[in-house]
C-alpha cells in the first residue's frame, strides 16, 4: 500500500519545521531531483516509510515498476549532545505535549541553537543518502521522493524529528537519574566492589580471623603473673572467680 500525500500542488510541508527540513533536503537534492521526487511522492510511488534513530527508509517504485530501497540519514545525537538536549527540554515541561500534538515550538529551536544543537538538519551537509538503484552517486529521484514523504510525516508528527535524533517522548519526561552515594563497608571502596582502600584490604583480600573472647578460666596463672605481675593477676582471678594464680586458690565469694 503506497503513501498518499495531502499536498497536491505547491510546496510540501506547511509548518515551519517541515519547511526547514524540506529546504535543507532540497539543497542536497538540487532542482532537477527535487522536481522528479516531488512528482513521484505525489504519485504514491513511496510504498512505506520507517523512521528510526538516524535513518528514514522506504521502498520507492521506479518508472518500470521495480521497487528500490531508499534511505535518508540524519545523525542521532552524540551522548554529550543528548544530555544537553534533555537538560534544555526538561526545563520546558509543556514540550512533550506540544510535540505529541503536532507542534514544535520555534522558540525552543532557538534555545537549542544557543547550545549549537538542533532537531533539524543544520544544512545539507548533515544529511546523507543511499538507494539500491544504480543511479550513483545520487541523490536519485527515489531518495527525493522519500524525502518529501518524510517532510509531510514530520509536518504531521514533529516527534519524528526526536526519533531521528535517537530520542523518544518518554526521554523528555523521565527523571534524571542520580545515584545515591553508598556507604562503604569496611574493606570496600565507595563502589562496593571490594577493590580496597589505602587504609585496608579489599573484599577479596584474605582477612585475619576475629580474636576469640578472653576466657580467664583457660589462662595460665603463671604466664599471666609473668605478663602483668602477681598482684594484677590476683585481682583478675578474683574478679572472674578463676583458678588460683601463683598456685593460690581464689578468694571465696
Amino acid at each position: 500500500m503506497s503513501i498518499s500525500l495531502r499536498s497536491r500542488r505547491g510546496a510540501i510541508g506547511k509548518s515551519w519545521h517541515a519547511a526547514a527540513l524540506r529546504d535543507a533536503a532540497e539543497r542536497l537534492l538540487g532542482v532537477g531531483r527535487a522536481g522528479g521526487g516531488k512528482a513521484d511522492a505525489r504519485a504514491g510511488r513511496v510504498q512505506w516509510l520507517d523512521v528510526t534513530a538516524g535513518i528514514a527508509r522506504g521502498d520507492v517504485q521506479g518508472a518500470d515498476g521495480e521497487l528500490h530501497r531508499a534511505r535518508v540519514d540524519l545523525p542521532a545525537f552524540s551522548l554529550d549532545d543528548r544530555g544537553e538536549f534533555l537538560r534544555l527540554a526538561r526545563a520546558r515541561p509543556e514540550l512533550p505535549a506540544r510535540l505529541a500534538g503536532g507542534e514544535y515550538p520555534e522558540e525552543f529551536e532557538r534555545e537549542l541553537a544557543a547550545s549549537d544543537l538542533s532537531l533539524l538538519p543544520r544544512g545539507a551537509s548533515e544529511l546523507s543518502h543511499d538507494c539500491s538503484c544504480l543511479d550513483w552517486p545520487g541523490p536519485c529521484r527515489h531518495v527525493a521522493a522519500l524525502v518529501y514523504v518524510l517532510v509531510e510525516a514530520v509536518d504531521d508528527k514533529p516527534v519524528q524529528l526526536l526519533t531521528l535524533r535517537g530520542l523518544t517522548l518518554e526521554d523528555l519526561v523521565a527523571p534524571i537519574e542520580t545515584a545515591a552515594p553508598q556507604r562503604a563497608e569496611p574493606g570496600e571502596d565507595a563502589d562496593g566492589d571490594g577493590a580496597g582502600t589505602a587504609d585496608g584490604p579489599g573484599e577479596d583480600a584474605p582477612r585475619s580471623p576475629a580474636p576469640a573472647p578472653y576466657d580467664p578460666t583457660r589462662t595460665s596463672p603463671e604466664l599471666l603473673s609473668e605478663a602483668i605481675g602477681a598482684e594484677p593477676a590476683r585481682i583478675i582471678a578474683r574478679f572472674y572467680g578463676s583458678a588460683a594464680v601463683d598456685g593460690e586458690p581464689p578468694d571465696p565469694e
